[in-house]
C-alpha cells in the first residue's frame, strides 16, 4: 500500500536511454534501448505494491459492521487487541471458528499493450501480449492445489489457515477454507499506450519490456471496469506481462518499479444497498525480464505480483483494517505502515518468494505475513509459531512499533 521514496536512479536511467536510442520529439517512433542483465537492479529498484481505499466513510463502517446493505465479496468481521486497544478487522471468508468453507468466483482479463512510440528493427510498432500466458496463470497454485503445512490446498487458503490454525486445527472437523474459484477469461483487451506514458526496453535475450505510467494504466482501468461484464460478488483480475508502472512527470519517469494494486469502490447505490466492487491488478514478468529489472529471475515472475494482491484483497478486502503503526521490514528506517497489508511486510526482500512446483512448472508466490505478526502476538499463535508463511524465515519476531506515520515519497 505504501509509495516508497525511491532509490532509483533516473538520471543514469535517462542517460542511457539517450545513448541507446536517442529521444526524438513526440510522434516520431524510435527502438527501445537495449539493457543488460540486471541493469535496473544496478539502480536499486525495489519491489512495490499499491493499495486504495475509494470508499466514503458511511460505506467503510458498513461493511467493517457486516451490513447487510453491502453487496459485495462473502466477508466476516472480529479484531484483536494490542498495547490495549482493539483493532477491527474484515477478510474474505467465514468466521474460521465455524470450519466452514466460501468459495469466491474470479473474472480475468489479460491486458496486452499497442505502444505509439516503440517500434522493431523492422518498423513495426511493437506489442506485448499478456493472453499467452493465461493458462500458466490458470494452472497455478492460486487456483489449483500443492501442498503446504497448513494443508493441500491453494495459496492464499493455505495462508488463511495458517494464521487461522489454533480455531481450525481441532478434533471437531476441518473444513475451513477461502477458495478462489478458477478464473472466467472475459474479453481480452489491448490498450493502446501513447507517447510519453511509457520508457521501453529489450534486454540480452532480446525481449521487449516497459516501464508504463501507473496514473495512465489507472485511467484505463477505470474506463474498462465499466465496460467488462464483472460483478461485485467477483474478484476482476487484471494482468498484464513484461511492464513494470511508476510515477511519469513531463513523459519521463520518477520512480520504479510498482508490479500490481488492489483496490475497493462503490460500483452503484440501488434504494439502501451498497454494491462494493473489489479489484486487482498485477503484472507477471518473464523469468529472463524479472532477472534485468530486479537481478532475480523471481522477483514479479508468472504470479509473484499477483499472488501479493490476491492475498492482500483475502485479507483487507475494502482495505480499512488498521493496526498499530510498524516499521516495514526491510525498508528504510521511518518508512512505516498501519494497515493489515500481508504482502507489504514481506515484499522488501529479495527473494521475497517460495518455489512451488505444479504441473511441471516452477511458480514464485510471494511469502506473505501472518495476522499474528500485526497483533505483535508473543509467542505467534499461527501454525508452528511462524510470523509469516510458507516460508518462516523473512519474518522471525513480531513487528517493530513506530510512534507516528510519516507519508514518504
Amino acid at each position: 500500500m505504501r509509495k516508497l521514496s525511491t532509490l532509483f536512479s533516473f538520471a543514469a536511467l535517462a542517460l542511457f536511454v539517450e545513448l541507446a536510442a536517442a529521444q526524438t520529439l513526440g510522434g516520431t517512433p524510435r527502438q527501445p534501448a537495449e539493457v543488460p542483465g540486471g541493469y535496473f537492479a544496478s539502480l536499486n529498484s525495489t519491489p512495490q505494491h499499491r493499495a486504495q481505499n475509494r470508499l466514503s466513510a458511511a460505506t467503510n463502517l458498513a461493511t467493517q459492521a457486516q451490513s447487510q446493505s453491502v453487496i459485495s465479496i462473502p466477508t466476516f468481521s472480529s479484531s484483536f487487541t494490542s498495547d490495549g486497544q482493539s483493532y477491527a478487522y474484515t477478510m474474505v471468508g467465514q468466521n474460521p471458528a465455524l470450519r466452514r468453507t466460501t468459495s469466491v468466483p474470479t473474472d480475468y482479463v489479460p491486458l496486452s499493450f499497442y505502444f505509439d512510440e516503440f517500434v522493431d528493427q523492422n518498423g513495426n510498432n511493437i506489442t506485448i501480449d499478456a493472453t499467452t500466458i493465461t493458462r500458466e496463470v490458470r494452472n497455478s497454485p492460486l487456483f489449483d492445489d500443492a501442498e503446504y503445512a497448513s494443508g493441500d490446498t491453494q495459496f492464499v487458503d493455505a495462508q488463511m489457515r495458517a494464521q487461522f490454525w489454533p480455531l481450525i486445527n481441532t478434533r471437531r472437523g476441518d473444513n475451513y477454507h477461502v477458495l478462489l474459484g478458477t478464473p472466467q477469461t472475459l474479453t481480452p483487451v489491448t490498450i493502446e499506450v501513447p507517447y510519453g506514458a511509457s520508457q521501453m526496453f529489450v534486454d540480452p535475450t532480446g525481449t521487449y519490456f516497459a516501464l508504463i505510467d501507473v496514473n495512465f494504466i489507472e485511467s484505463q482501468l477505470n474506463t474498462m471496469l465499466q465496460l467488462e461484464p464483472v460483478d461485485v460478488r467477483s474478484i476482476p483480475i487484471f494482468l498484464t506481462r513484461n511492464a513494470v508502472y511508476g510515477d511519469f512527470s513531463m513523459g519521463e519517469p520518477v520512480d520504479c518499479c510498482v508490479g500490481g494494486f488492489h483496490t475497493a469502490y462503490e460500483a452503484r447505490q440501488t434504494g439502501n444497498r451498497t454494491f462494493v466492487q473489489t479489484v486487482v491488478f498485477a503484472t507477471s514478468l518473464d523469468s529472463d525480464v524479472a532477472n534485468t529489472v530486479f537481478g532475480d529471475p523471481g522477483e514479479f515472475a508468472d504470479i509473484n505480483a499477483l499472488s501479493h494482491e490476491l492475498a492482500e484483497t483475502v485479507n483487507d478486502p475494502f482495505v480499512n483494517n488498521l493496526t498499530p503503526n510498524y516499521q516495514v521490514p526491510g525498508a528504510a528506517q521511518g518508512v512505516c505502515q498501519n494497515t493489515l497489508e500481508v504482502g507489504d511486510i514481506t515484499e522488501s526482500f529479495i527473494p521475497d518468494y517460495t518455489d512451488v512446483t505444479l504441473h511441471g512448472f516452477t511458480y514464485h508466490p510471494q511469502t506473505l505475513g501472518v495476522l499474528q505478526w500485526f497483533e505483535d502476538a508473543t509467542p505467534s499463535t499461527a501454525i508452528n509459531g511462524d510470523f509469516s508463511f510458507p516460508d518462516s524465515s523473512l519474518l522471525t519476531t513480531q513487528f517493530t512499533p513506530c510512534s507516528a506515520i510519516v507519508p514518504v515519497g
